[in-house]
This record gives C-alpha cells, sequence and structure tokens, in this order.
C-alpha cells in the first residue's frame, strides 16, 4: 500500500492554524461547503491545521482538526471528495449507510443528499477535490457514453486492493508536480495527462460500488468489465482483434487494455483464449467419442490450429482434450 505521512502532504505550503471552533467552521465552509461542525467533548477547542492546494478542476487538501469533531455538511453539489485518513478513523452516515473509514478505507461523500461525519481525534485527512463535471467528462471518454444522472461513485473506497492502490498513486504524481518549485513543473498538457489520469482512477476504482457494501466489495467489476465479459460471451468462436473489441465497447484500446489489467490481471487475448478454452471444454465434456470430433469442437470454438489448441488446452486444464472426451 501506499504510505503517505502527514507532513508530506502539501509541504511547503502555507499551514493555517486556529484553536477556534468558529473560525475552522468558516474556513472549511468557505473551502467546502456550508455545514455544522460540533466538537465531541463539552467546551472543547479545535487545534485545526489545513493546507489547500487547487490546479484546473482537482485540488489536495491536508485537514487536521486536532480534536474529536461530528461534521454535518448540507450536500457538495457540484464537486466530489475523496476523504483518506492518514492515520487514526472517521465515520460517515448516509441515511441508513455508515463508512467506518481508517487509512485503508476512504470516505466518498454523496453529492446530492445530506450526511454526517465523525473525525477521531488524531485523524488528519488527505483530501482529494474533483470538480463534479470534469469527473462526468472523463467518465464520458473512458466509458464513450455520458453516465445516466452524473456519475454514481458510491460512498467508499477500499485502498488496500489493487485498483485503490492505483488510484493512490496517481494522486501522490499529481500531487508531487502541484507542489513543484516554479519552473520546474511539468508542462501543461502533462499536467492535464496527470489529473486525468487521477480521475480515470477514481472511476475505474469506484464504478458501480453499492453503498450498502460500506466500500469493502473490492470484487466488484466496472461497467466495462462486465460489458466485455458479455461481448466474448456472444463473440468469442469468431475472429476477434483487440481493435475490434475496442471499438465495440466505445473506448480507445489502451482504456480497454488499463482496465483489463488492473481489475482482472491479464490482456483482452488472455480473457478471450480462457473463454474459448472454457466453451472447449464444456463441449467435450458434454460430447461423446465417436461422435464428436476435438477438430471440430476447437474450430467452433475459435481455434483454427489443432496442435496449438492441445497445447493450451494441456496447460490450461493438466490434461489433452483426448482424455477429457474419454471421461
Amino acid at each position: 500500500m501506499v504510505r503517505i505521512l502527514p507532513r508530506d502532504v502539501l509541504r511547503g505550503r502555507p499551514t493555517v492554524t486556529t484553536s477556534d471552533v468558529e473560525d475552522a467552521h468558516q474556513k472549511i465552509a468557505e473551502l467546502f461547503c456550508r455545514h455544522d461542525l460540533v466538537p465531541q467533548a463539552r467546551g472543547t477547542s479545535v487545534d485545526m491545521k489545513l493546507r489547500s492546494l487547487h490546479r484546473g478542476d482537482v485540488g489536495i487538501e491536508y485537514l487536521d482538526y486536532g480534536a474529536e469533531v461530528r461534521i454535518n455538511p448540507e450536500g457538495l453539489e457540484d464537486f466530489h471528495l475523496v476523504q483518506i485518513p492518514l492515520s487514526g478513523h472517521a465515520l460517515m452516515q448516509v441515511g441508513k449507510d455508515v463508512v467506518e473509514s481508517s487509512p485503508k478505507l476512504a470516505t466518498v461523500p454523496p453529492v446530492d443528499r445530506p450526511f454526517s461525519m465523525t473525525w477521531d481525534a488524531g485523524t488528519p485527512h488527505l483530501i482529494v477535490y474533483v470538480r463534479r463535471l470534469a469527473l462526468a467528462s472523463v467518465a464520458e471518454r473512458l466509458y464513450g457514453e455520458s453516465p445516466q444522472g452524473g456519475v454514481n461513485l458510491g460512498y467508499a473506497m477500499d485502498l488496500n486492493g489493487p485498483l485503490g492502490r492505483a488510484f493512490l498513486r496517481s494522486v501522490v504524481e499529481l500531487h508531487d508536480d502541484m507542489i513543484s518549485e516554479p519552473g520546474r513543473a511539468a508542462p501543461a498538457f502533462v499536467q492535464n495527462l496527470l489529473a486525468d489520469t487521477m480521475l480515470s482512477r477514481l472511476l475505474m476504482a469506484m464504478e458501480n460500488r453499492p453503498a450498502e457494501d460500506e466500500g469493502r466489495n473490492t470484487n466488484a467489476e466496472s461497467k466495462l468489465i462486465r460489458r466485455f465479459r458479455e461481448l466474448l460471451d456472444r463473440h468469442a468462436s469468431e475472429e476477434l482483434a483487440v481493435p475490434d473489441m475496442a471499438e465495440n465497447l466505445g473506448v480507445s484500446v489502451r482504456t480497454l487494455q488499463m482496465a483489463l489489467r488492473a481489475e482482472v490481471g491479464a490482456t483482452p487475448l488472455e480473457l478471450l483464449r480462457r473463454v474459448r478454452l472454457d466453451r472447449a471444454r464444456e463441449m467435450l465434456l458434454e460430447g461423446e467419442p465417436g461422435q464428436e470430433s476435438i477438430v471440430s469442437i476447437a474450430e467452433r470454438c475459435g481455434f483454427s490450429h489443432q496442435g496449438r489448441f492441445s497445447a493450451m488446452y494441456l496447460e490450461a486444464f493438466g490434461e489433452l482434450p483426448s482424455e477429457t472426451l474419454r471421461r
């Protein structure tokens, strides 16, 4: 897992500090949205530390209240947040759904409904800020269509899973470029690429994660991967090239390859071969020796070379096609 230390977040940037609850409330309201801020110990002040840096449609914040507080925002409306505890624990409640966050699990507040949060003392956060329209634009480019009703992220992100780790790495890359000294930052087109990569990783890590799973369902697949599997189920026996698959799904070849590598750990052709081999095995198990031929089954499953088919089959299942057919 990518390890981020509180002192490293926006290092060198000015730190806004205050112990006055009302002052802390006003500064955070100006940065994010209207909310209630209530220390949980009676008469307790805060020891807030805030660093903030925005560039274009994205931003990174470091926020530590220095005390246990309850926060009741009215809704984010035009931006998304990913809230990552760097230590300690926090809790977010949206209606009946509750997410307990930690350095292994980030919260993603809703943009269109009220929610409440309780941050324990000693729970500094790295907060990623993303404008809603910018994320929708990247989603359209990634999936080839505009998200119906906007992007629905769910409420939590597993930072231990491969997609969560990839998102964190993209945040660190963007962060490090944003805090570069004047004259040493990347060219504008690279800055845009870093931001788009981070937004793409966010979408891939969060797509279709139901709130009732509290963000812990690390096996959920994105819409793009499900559509890819459906494409293979329908056309696996046909001649399929990767550019044809990508065009059918309305994405670029690189987008398809990156999504499969991140979520499944395989290339498009590797998954195509798996589907074809599984289908051939089912047909061999159901077939009767003398009535079905291995050559015919191989051809119907998209394999034109008998020798290569037998070798791949042996590697996948530990036996030759003829042995399966004789069962």
